[in-house]
């Protein structure tokens, strides 16, 4: 494993510690619901890691999760999590990553160069990986309710699962985007930097093939 890849590898460990530790981060809000930091971390690997790596982190998360460290919310851990009421946001934190990762892609040193293109693709990959949380999420809250003798409507379920949430996701979303546009060109250099001049290579080799055949 040359010196990159390994770096790339401790990176995508350090985001899967930071998602575990963020099971004990809550930021409180004056109306009672406090924002956690677990779906936030796992959204800003997709856009800080890219491709497949992001989700990584986030499997890596769900495995200790699976075999009872206590890393999941309030500091449980377990199979019974996953297959809770609240099982279906953890397999959609994965989704939102692998989304974000692949739309996003690898970072790269010139994006900021892209312009406003480039940060309104970041706006709208994070803006749906935040939204694809609750795709899996919700249904699968309606279902455990219903089998434990407590079933729920939509609009019940959106008024417990979502709606209270939605203040706390707009400001993780926006400081996602944010980062993500400040921070992708830093993590590119520092690890990435061999696919940029692996392509610009490419790039060189083909301007030289058409420069032949002219």
């Amino acid at each position: 494993m040359n010196q990159q890849k390994l770096r790339r590898t401790v990176f995508v460990a350090l985001f899967a510690a930071i998602i575990c530790v963020a099971c004990v981060l809550a930021i409180p809000l004056p109306g009672g619901v406090p924002i956690s930091l677990q779906n936030f971390f796992c959204i800003l690997a997709g856009a800080l890691l890219g491709s497949f790596r992001g989700v990584a982190a986030v499997l890596v998360w769900i495995l200790l999760g699976a075999v009872g460290v206590p890393v999941f919310a309030n500091a449980h851990g377990g199979l019974g999590v996953l297959l809770g009421p609240t099982g279906g946001y953890i397999v959609g934190y994965a989704l939102g990553a692998l989304f974000v990762g692949l739309l996003l892609g690898s970072p790269k040193i010139d994006e900021k160069s892209k312009g406003i293109k480039r940060w309104i693709l970041i706006f709208f990959a994070c803006f749906f990986g935040y939204v694809l949380v609750y795709v899996p999420g919700i249904p699968r809250f309606m279902a455990v309710m219903a089998a434990n003798g407590k079933p729920q409507t939509f609009q019940n379920a959106l008024s417990l699962t979502f709606i209270p949430f939605i203040p706390g996701d707009l400001i993780k979303f926006f400081i996602t985007v944010s980062l993500g546009i400040a921070l992708r060109p830093v993590v590119a250099r520092y690890f990435f930097n061999d696919d940029d001049e692996k392509s610009a290579l490419e790039e060189l080799n083909r301007l030289n093939e058409n420069s032949k055949n002219e």
